[in-house]
């Protein structure tokens, strides 16, 4: 498979930079960039699901359930509130501008952020250490080859705001101490941020699915 058909495979499609005299109307053509990804994204985690069902330890200790149960949900809890908070900062604006306020003044990419710890949360829950190890590696490589895409992007439809940005804030990952000053108000696209709450929600579901998953192999044969 050459670069090229890669580079579409898994989402980092190769976009055209926006400039104050292109019709706003030609950014639409990247409004489904992200879907390879996306795809990608849930079939590692029904995978997962599927996995959760026969790979790993037939019975744990109780103090490794609850624990494990716990941190899981929070996790996956916290992955949600994340993303969709990161939400709405970007809906209706990815592509057009460069988003520097709220969680984007902490870190570069808060979405993906919340990606690899909802990822952890649904590792967590399957009480296995292989399957929790190997759904965090997939999904961090898949949204970390993204990020560089996206940032290749950003410097090339930006190039001195998108330098400014990085200096200013050098976490990629992990919020970092500048101060997240909020914007008196946003400019929220409706139907593009009710994708994004769809997205976000969509891992409560997996979760309960990885969870009945993670039960029924661990009832006690009869």
């Amino acid at each position: 498979m050459g670069a090229h058909a890669l580079l579409l495979n898994i989402g980092c499609t190769r976009r055209t930079p926006y400039t104050r005299d292109r019709p706003t109307r030609d950014i639409s053509l990247t409004d489904s960039a992200s879907t390879p990804r996306l795809r990608a994204t849930f079939a590692i985690f029904l995978a997962l699901v599927a996995a959760a069902t026969v790979i790993g330890p037939a019975a744990v200790p109780a103090s490794w359930y609850y624990i494990s149960g716990v941190l899981g949900f929070l996790c996956v809890a916290l992955a949600c509130l994340g993303r969709i908070w990161a939400s709405v900062f970007i809906a209706g604006h990815k592509d057009v501008e460069l988003v520097t306020t709220g969680p984007y003044a902490r870190c570069r990419h808060p979405l993906y952020s919340c990606s690899i710890l909802g990822a952890l949360g649904l590792g967590l829950t399957t009480r296995s250490a292989l399957l929790c190890v190997i759904v965090v590696v997939l999904i961090s490589a898949l949204v970390i080859y993204a990020a560089s895409c996206e940032e290749q992007f950003l410097a090339d439809a930006f190039p001195e705001e998108f330098k400014a940005y990085v200096a200013a804030t050098p976490n990629m990952w992990w919020p970092g101490k500048r101060a997240a000053a909020l914007p008196e108000h946003l400019d929220v696209r409706p139907a593009v941020f009710r994708k994004a709450f769809l997205d976000a929600g969509s891992f409560f579901l997996l979760y309960l699915l990885v969870a009945i998953a993670a039960e029924y192999r661990l009832l006690p044969a009869s």
